[in-house]
């Protein structure tokens, strides 16, 4: 299964309800989150993939592809390029990937966000447990 796909966002929902420690991180969290990939022919990806996660008190209520629409109401919406995203879902740290500028947060508070860290890196991981595969670059 290729990543940011509706069978990908299925399986990353489902190993997130499965993570005791996320469901504890996130014990307080309210809403919804867009994990946004952007465009980068090279690497295979032609067009902006775009996943919508509904997030309430430590449970993921559903995920899909996200629409026009999720985009424009999501919460946090969280924007990387292909690079990146394959370093985040082979275990690199959320917040580490922030700070270089390499993950943007195109939508939300940043204060309010921090005290979510470790919800952040429990989401990435369960995303990483998924699975998934990227297209291949084209050279």
């Amino acid at each position: 299964m290729e990543v940011f796909t509706q069978q990908w966002c299925t399986a990353c929902c489902e190993r997130l309800n499965a993570r005791e420690a996320y469901r504890e991180a996130a014990a307080e969290w309210e809403g919804s989150v867009v994990l946004l990939m952007t465009a980068d022919p090279a690497q295979g990806i032609d067009a902006s993939r775009a996943v919508f996660i509904d997030l309430h008190h430590g449970a993921c209520r559903g995920s899909r592809v996200a629409t026009n629409a999720d985009l424009a109401s999501a919460a946090y919406v969280f924007q990387a390029g292909p690079a990146a995203w394959k370093r985040l879902l082979s275990g690199a740290d959320p917040v580490a990937t922030a700070m270089t500028g390499a993950l943007k947060l195109a939508r939300g508070n940043l204060f309010a966000l921090a005290r979510y860290a470790a919800a952040a890196r429990e989401m990435v991981a369960a995303a990483g447990e998924a699975g998934g595969t990227f297209p291949p670059p084209r050279g």
